[in-house]
């Protein structure tokens, strides 16, 4: 759900397509600190705090951190899965207070339904996303989407029978297909093997091409981040993780993954962000 938010009468309404503005997250303990305003953060964990950012319309973003500063967190919040405890979330200038089909969600895990097919999945999907569309368009948009991640001759077929890889394309497809306008990607392609990993990248790219979304991905891929990216985004470690620095892939697209690890702008990029990685992983260490 997209709440509309107050504007000023001089606005030039030049939004950009996602916005972060303070945003922070608090987990409490007990439910007698929910007023985090009144009692502070005692009883609770700081996830993290004071994000600020902006991300235009049909960027590729991704995001990176070392282990536990709050990524998938983040992305739970702009995903309306999860409510801020500080800041806001705007999409083109508007406040969202929840989930929305204008944005779809890939989590590491599927997220499939094992009791419903390939199709039905996709379909369960749609049904509820457009309740006054008839059966028959269900399944040609349904069928549509499966085509396009080249499962059609899978779609009777349950998760069970489907590879991790097969499982992931599913649900690329199932996320496109209720059109939305921003993916969001929770380590998508951690757990497949480096082959599979490499074809989905590629499929993803020319998905993201021909569908012009905006993407924000959690990874801990560097590699996999200066592929994809028209940005990256460096969290600190956490708690009260934040954001150290935001770094943009002066690449040349469409993008050979042979040829740009040659580039020397490409290395030059990725020696900061292991530098970074190993900077905020060392000081995780020295807190544990």
């Amino acid at each position: 759900m997209i709440k509309k938010s107050s504007k000023t009468s001089n606005s030039n309404k030049n939004y950009s397509h996602l916005e972060l503005v303070n945003l922070g997250k608090i987990f409490f303990k007990e439910k007698k600190f929910l007023d985090f305003r009144a009692k502070g953060i005692k009883g609770g964990f700081e996830a993290i705090k004071d994000i600020n950012l902006k991300i235009e319309k049909n960027k590729f973003v991704s995001i990176i951190g070392p282990s536990g500063c709050g990524k998938s967190t983040l992305l739970n919040l702009i995903a309306g899965l999860q409510t801020p405890t500080a800041g806001k979330i705007l999409i083109d200038g508007y406040s969202i207070k929840g989930p929305g089909p204008d944005r779809g969600v890939i989590f590491q895990n599927y997220a499939l339904m094992p009791w419903l097919t390939t199709i039905q999945n996709i379909e369960f999907a749609l049904n509820t996303v457009f309740p006054a569309k008839t059966k028959p368009d269900i399944k040609e948009r349904a069928r549509k989407y499966l085509s396009m991640v080249g499962l059609e001759k899978a779609s009777n077929k349950f998760p069970k029978e489907l590879s991790g890889g097969m499982k992931q394309r599913v649900a690329i497809a199932r996320a496109l297909s209720i059109n939305p306008n921003m993916l969001l990607m929770d380590e998508p392609f951690g757990a497949l093997d480096a082959l599979t990993r490499s074809y989905l990248q590629d499929e993803l790219l020319s998905i993201w091409r021909k569908n012009k979304v905006t993407v924000v991905l959690i990874t801990h891929s560097i590699e996999e981040a200066l592929l994809l990216s028209d940005k990256i985004v460096l969290m600190s470690s956490g708690p009260s993780a934040t954001i150290s620095e935001e770094i943009s892939v002066d690449l040349e697209r469409p993008r050979d993954r042979q040829k740009i690890e040659q580039d020397p702008n490409y290395l030059k990029i990725k020696l900061r962000l292991e530098k970074h990685l190993l900077r905020e992983t060392r000081a995780v260490e020295e807190v544990s």
